[in-house]
This record gives C-alpha cells, structure tokens and sequence, in this order.
C-alpha cells in the first residue's frame, strides 16, 4: 500500500513544483512589469512571495520551504536593485525582506515536519492496532475451532472405539455365513458387498481413531526411496485400474533421513491415492524426491482439475472433503504426522490445472550426521 502511495506522489510532487515555480514567474514578472512609482501594488506583490513559500514548506517541509524561500530571493534580488537603490533605507528594508522568506519557509516546514511525524506516529499506531486485533480475531477462532475440534475427536474417538467391538462380531459371523454360501449364488454376492463395507467402515473407524489419539513418530535412519517404492507397489492395482500411470522420480540421496517409515508411507499413501482419483484415465501421477538445501523434498503432481480457490484455505482441515465420500481426516492426519517429523505439507498454486502436494522432511546437519553411530 505505501509503495503504490510512493509511486502515485512522483507525478504529484513534480506538478506542485510546477505550479510553485510558475507562480514565483508570475509573481516576479509583475515586480518587473509595474513601474516603482506604483509602491502599494509592490507592497502586495511582495507578500504574494510568501504563497509559494508557504506551500512548498508545507507540502516538502523544511528543505521545500528554504528552497522556495531560496527561488524567490533570487527572482526579487535584481528587482531591490534596480527599482529601489535610488532609497537606500528601503532597499536595506527590502534585502531584509528576503530573510523572512527563509525564516518563513524554515518555520513553516518545522511546523509541517513536525505535524506529518505526529500523523505518520498515529497512523503506524492505528495500523498497528488494527492488526493486532486482526490477530487477536485471528487467533480467537483458531482457539474455538480447536476447542471445537478437541470435543468432536474426543467425541468420535470414543465412539469409533465403541464401533470396532460389534464390528468384531460382525466381521466374524459374516466369514461364517461367507464359507458356507456357494460360490455364485446371490449369498456369495451380498457376502462379497458386506465384506468390501465392513473393510471401508474398518477404514473410517481407523482414521477416527488415528486422528483423535495419534502417536508420536518411531524417529530412525530409513531409505525414504524404498518407502517411495512400496507405495507405489501397494497403489499400482488401484492406479491401473482407473487408468493413471504411477511415475517416480528422484535421487537416491536421502542418507541421514530420520524418519517413522510406517508414518510417512500412511502419508504418501493418503496423497497419492487422493491423486489418482482426482486424475483423469489417462492421467498420470508424478512422484518426484530430491534434496533441497537442508530439507528433503517430496511432491505428488497429478493432471487432475485442481483444488477450487475456496476450498484451498480449509484443504487441511479435519473433516472438510470436496469427495462425496469421505471422512476428511486423510490430509489432517497427514499433516499432523508431517508435523511431528518437524516437516512442512503444502499445496502451492498451480496453473493450468493439476494439483502438486509438497512433502518437505528436515535432513540432520553434517556434525549430526558424523555424530550418529
């Protein structure tokens, strides 16, 4: 905002000195123009000296005003002479004339300095006050959706854990009614579609409970690459069967990587799954792995229609989804668990569609890595 103010007083600052130089012309043209005899009209013609001196004090502060004050002393000066050295007296007078034009314009452009520091103090204090109750706002609904969010995972936490016990049982009679139903019949067909349910409910009940009481990560040296390498594994039936290529690449460079390898595959699994559904068939999926400064970096592209601009603010947070099926806890568990790795997940905007998730990791110092065993 003050750049664009900066850049817009150029042109004005360069027409105010137009004017002010154009009015120490006009003034000084009618001093030269109207003959001595003429006194009253040289008296007012005198202090019409004073405008531009004046305004530009006001306008420049102190350094405007004596420059003013400066012009208008040399465009009278000549004028003292000429008209006037027949009356020594009053030249004298009007030599001194030309100290309060600079005594004018360095009093004025105290005063103006003076007065736009005060404006400038207030203005830097209400800024500064408007933005700390922006972050107190700010802040305070951070706070009552954590509170919000605390209650609602105690409260799915205790009734996923409350779900799995009877789906034990279910799960159990269901694979006694499934061996005993004839492969074919319509039994072994709905046995089939509860079994694919009861695995899904199973998922979501996990996801609840992953969410609600996670565990801090089991830090130790891992190959990142062949983590990378098992989830493609785990996903490429999935991949090929919607029609998306999976590809990796990157540099086996992750030496030092102190990772929960279990962790970070649920993570990889979460984003690249989300990926190759947003992915047209045909599509493909892009794994990409590779130094970055001290952080090592991982990014899941697809070619999918991207994430809309009013869902990219709240993409990590619990219980938001843009699927028609879904908890919403895949990309919060994510990056929590990111988190606890003291890592950072981000979705950077992207043109021309497509959606690229970004995985950095905290690679350890070279004095850390030769202190390790």
């Amino acid at each position: 905002m003050r750049s664009s103010d900066q850049a817009a007083q150029g042109p004005q600052n360069v027409a105010r000195w137009t004017w002010l130089l154009a009015g120490v012309v006009v003034v000084s043209a009618l001093h030269y123009v109207t003959p001595p005899a003429h006194f009253v009209l040289h008296a007012i013609y005198q202090r019409l000296y004073y405008v531009p001196v004046i305004l530009a004090a006001y306008w420049f502060g102190v350094r405007g005003g004596l420059v003013a004050a400066i012009v208008c002393s040399i465009a009278y000066a000549p004028h003292i002479h000429t008209a006037w050295s027949h009356n020594p007296p009053y030249t004298v007078s009007q030599y001194a004339e030309l100290i309060v034009f600079l005594s004018l314009g360095l009093s004025v452009g105290l005063i103006a300095s003076h007065e736009r520091r005060v404006t400038n103090r207030h203005r830097e204090t209400a800024e500064s006050l408007e933005r700390a109750n922006r972050e107190l706002r700010e802040s305070g609904e951070q706070l009552r959706r954590a509170e919000r969010l605390s209650a609602l995972g105690e409260v799915a936490a205790g009734l996923a854990h409350e779900i799995r016990n009877p789906l034990a049982g279910m799960k159990g009679a269901l694979e006694i009614v499934s061996s005993r139903a004839a492969v074919g019949t319509p039994e072994a067909e709905f046995c089939a579609i509860a079994t694919r349910e009861l695995h899904r409910l199973e998922g979501l009940v996990q996801e609840f409970l992953d969410y609600a009481r996670p565990r801090p990560p089991r830090l130790r040296p891992a190959d990142l690459p062949e983590v990378i390498r098992r989830v493609v594994s785990l996903l490429g039936p999935q991949a090929d069967g919607a029609g998306v290529a999976l590809a990796v690449e990157g540099e086996d460079a992750s030496q030092g990587l102190r990772i929960d390898p279990e962790q970070i595959e649920q993570v990889l699994v979460n984003i690249v799954l989300n990926a190759v559904q947003a992915s047209p068939r045909g599509g493909r999926v892009t794994l990409r792995h590779r130094r970055q400064g001290g952080r090592y970096l991982i990014e899941v592209a697809d070619q999918g229609p991207g994430i809309p601009p009013d869902a990219r603010a709240r993409i990590f947070e619990p219980f938001f989804t843009t699927k028609d099926r879904g908890t919403g806890l895949g990309l919060a568990i994510s990056q929590r668990i990111i988190a606890a790795h003291q890592g950072e997940i981000r979705i950077p905007p992207r043109k021309g569609g497509g959606t690229t998730v970004e995985i950095l990791l905290p690679l350890p110092s070279t004095a850390a890595l030769q202190s390790q065993p």
